[in-house]
């Protein structure tokens, strides 16, 4: 797919600063998205912006590993906004002639412009002159007082209705179009996003002193206010930080001299964007005293580094901050603000707790997820749903690795799930969920037609079913759409049907005799079935393995501290069972010194009761259930990470996902003496393999283990080698894709 962008709100050499966030956003696309600006600039911008330096025609930038053209062609701006209603057409008329060419060269199968006045509106012009979808995202905080003025809104409206979408960084944007009587169902909000890793974390601050202002230095900005509010604190040990410039900095470099605050404040002037997160971590807190504000991002820039903010309630900030983020006041009053900043003062602020809001909330692959997933489809873009009723929806093999390499790669991904969750989108996959089943029974008799129905619904171009239980409809949702249809086999479920506690020996060699009767009708009919290991593989005829193997991009961040080694802290991530051996490890710990870092859910609950009756378990730390980020600040604590699987027959070929992942992340392993374990560790020096029945063995080795902090650490290299340069699921990924690609008939461009 090939976007280009329309935004007159763009850096440019004569304004640098000037809507950096959208060049932020652009530049973490995925790569199967083609991107191009075209940012129009007014004749003379160097000469009236006072900088000696060249704005060309067209150039090309490095952000990061992408690489962006950006085209800069020159309209008519009359100074004081005269004859505002043809800006728009003037920006048209000067891009038209480029667009053509771009198009002609190479299709160009959507616009995006940000702001409907002026660059939405020429692009609504462009449209209908080149017959190319657009979208808008409107950003304007000052919406509602642009579309008061007839003569604009009636510029404006008919490049909103003819959009595929109008997106809105925030809910009174929205409000604002409906006010207007603007009521067409093409209108949703997605919030502005940042980019975490570009915010480094800083500690806690002892206190409130140092405070920085970003942001164009006019006067809805509210800088004056704050000086003012700062004069009336007489506070000689609070400073001040601005940086930006604008029209309005003489006026307030004058009020800092008629106020005698030049001890107090500095101008710093403009900072590239990429030295604001270093200044903004040198600061104690942001303040931000606009009086109008679209949305807010240098507030979320300022949390994202653990800073708490005083903000005005301008329209964009009150739907950030939450309560224990900053404060809020009311704009236009030096008084409030100098009361802000006092209780700002008294108040403590924990900078994790800041940032971990910020990832939630408004990381910004989740916001360009979403936005994609609103860009009208092209004509080689497909649609894919993944179908499970037994899997949670972050299921690590469905949701991270195909679901979001198939949404990476440009599909359309739908997943249908029953926990009871509700619907949901998340980082651009749909999910739906059916309901969670309130028994075994219904898990197996109910559940499948209610994941079939919404299958259906959702009219995919290829299904993927992840569950035995769901061969029935899988047959029948071939039958009824003529789609293809995968069955992902996860486990030997023969095998481990036969040991299922909750059925019995009778029961469950029928469930293992129908299943493998389902599995074999399945690989025959359905149109291609993939198997999770080599083992699962062998039991078929001609069934491709994509191997569960850790995505390497999660744990890349991990510190390489090799204090960590010595720490005597072991982990286990993942589903807490018998099987998996975690009451040998909770015996074997009672006379070592160190600690069992647990994270999971249990299964069933009970056991955790039986678990609680050992001495061992007092050196135990409980997480429940962690995320992928939390797992990692686990793994980055530890010395060790163990899985003990028992010796079932579902086990004996398997190999563990959660063991590869201890070694993407730099950590030795202790596993069972498997067949598939003691292979990999004979042929890699990445820890030791033992008999999982054996609590004394198990305690034995851990206490000479956790002696040997060197051992462990060379280990932990050898099987962190070994996993980046052989065993991730970038490497596999490319064999999941191009079977979805075969089935879909579409071949690599």
């Amino acid at each position: 797919m090939r976007v280009v962008f329309i935004n007159s709100i763009f850096p440019n050499p004569a304004e640098p600063l000037k809507g950096n966030f959208i060049l932020r956003s652009i530049s973490k696309y995925p790569k199967s998205i083609a991107v191009e600006v075209i940012a129009p600039v007014p004749f003379g911008l160097s000469m009236w912006r006072k900088k000696k330096v060249l704005v060309p025609f067209a150039r090309t930038i490095h952000v990061g590993d992408r690489k962006i053209r950006i085209w800069h062609p020159r309209f008519v701006l009359l100074p004081k906004n005269l004859l505002q209603s043809l800006v728009p057409y003037f920006e048209y008329l000067c891009m038209l002639p480029l667009l053509a060419l771009l198009n002609k060269i190479n299709k160009v199968d959507l616009l995006h412009a940000n702001f409907c006045l002026p660059d939405g509106v020429a692009t609504y012009y462009l449209a209908q002159k080149l017959g190319i979808p657009y979208v808008i995202t409107e950003h304007r905080g000052a919406l509602g007082d642009l579309l008061a003025k007839p003569r604009l809104r009636h510029l404006m409206f008919p490049a909103y209705a003819n959009a595929r979408k109008v997106i809105t960084v925030s809910e009174r944007i929205k409000d604002a179009l409906y006010a207007a009587n603007y009521f067409k169902q093409n209108v949703c909000v997605i919030p502005n996003g940042i980019e975490l890793n570009a915010y480094p974390l800083s500690a806690a601050s002892e206190s409130v002193r140092k405070l920085i202002f970003v942001g164009n230095l006019i006067e809805e900005k509210g800088v004056q206010i704050l000086l003012e509010a700062l004069a009336l604190l007489k506070d000689p040990g609070l400073s001040l930080t601005i940086v930006g410039d604008g029209k309005h900095r003489p006026r307030l470099e004058q009020m800092t001299s008629e106020l005698r605050l030049e001890d107090q404040v500095s101008f710093a002037g403009e900072i590239p964007f990429t030295e604001i997160p270093e200044l903004i971590r040198d600061h104690d807190a942001l303040v931000h005293p606009s009086f109008q504000e679209s949305f807010g991002i240098v507030v979320l820039e300022a949390l994202a580094c653990g800073k708490p903010v005083l903000a005005t309630i301008n329209g964009g900030s009150e739907f950030i901050l939450k309560e224990g983020q900053g404060i809020l006041v009311p704009p236009k009053d030096a008084a409030a603000l100098a009361e802000g900043l006092r209780r700002l003062q008294m108040g403590s602020y924990d900078p994790e707790v800041l940032r971990e809001y910020v990832q939630h909330h408004y990381s910004l692959d989740n916001v360009i997820a979403d936005t994609i997933w609103e860009y009208p489809s092209s004509d080689n873009e497909y649609c894919i749903c993944h179908l499970s009723s037994v899997h949670i929806r972050s299921d690590v093999r469905i949701f991270y690795k195909q679901c979001l390499s198939l949404v990476e790669e440009g599909y359309k991904v739908h997943l249908v799930v029953s926990d009871g969750k509700r619907h949901e989108r998340k980082q651009g996959v749909i999910i739906h969920d059916t309901g969670a089943p309130e028994s075994r029974k219904q898990r197996f008799f109910s559940a499948p037609f209610k994941v079939l129905r919404r299958a259906v619904f959702i009219n995919a171009d290829i299904y993927q079913i992840h569950d035995p239980e769901l061969l029935p409809i899988a047959f029948l949702l071939k039958l009824i759409t003529r789609k293809p249809v995968i069955y992902d086999i996860h486990e030997c479920y023969p095998e481990m049907f036969l040991h299922k506690e909750y059925l019995s020996p009778f029961a469950g060699k029928l469930m293992s005799v129908l299943i493998k009767a389902m599995e074999r009708m399945a690989v025959n009919v359905l149109d291609q079935a993939i198997a999770a290991t080599e083992h699962i593989a062998e039991q078929f005829k001609g069934v491709p393995v994509v191997h569960n193997y850790p995505i390497l991009a999660e744990w890349a961040q991990i510190s390489a501290d090799p204090a960590r080694y010595g720490s005597r802290n072991i982990c286990y991530v993942g589903n807490i069972t018998r099987e998996r051996g975690i009451e040998q490890i909770v015996k074997a710990i009672e006379h070592v010194d160190c600690t069992l870092h647990l994270a999971g859910a249990y299964e069933p609950m009970e056991f955790r009761d039986c678990l609680r009756q050992l001495p061992g378990f007092s050196k135990v730390v409980e997480y429940g259930y962690v995320d992928r980020k939390q797992a990692a600040e686990i793994f980055a604590i530890s010395a060790l990470g163990v899985v003990l699987f028992d010796r079932s027959p579902n086990h004996l070929y398997s190999l563990s996902t959660k063991m590869f992942e201890y070694m993407a992340a730099g950590l030795p392993i202790m596993v069972s003496d498997l067949p598939t374990n003691v292979k990999l560790l004979d042929s890699t020096d990445a820890g030791v393999y033992l008999d999982s029945t054996r609590v004394e063995l198990i305690s034995a080795s851990l206490q000479k283990l956790l002696e040997q902090p060197e051992q462990l650490a060379a280990w932990g290299a050898n099987g962190k080698k070994l996993m980046w340069d052989t065993l991730s699921w970038e490497s596999e990924k490319a064999v999941y894709l191009g079977l979805c690609r075969k089935l879909l008939k579409v071949e690599k461009s």
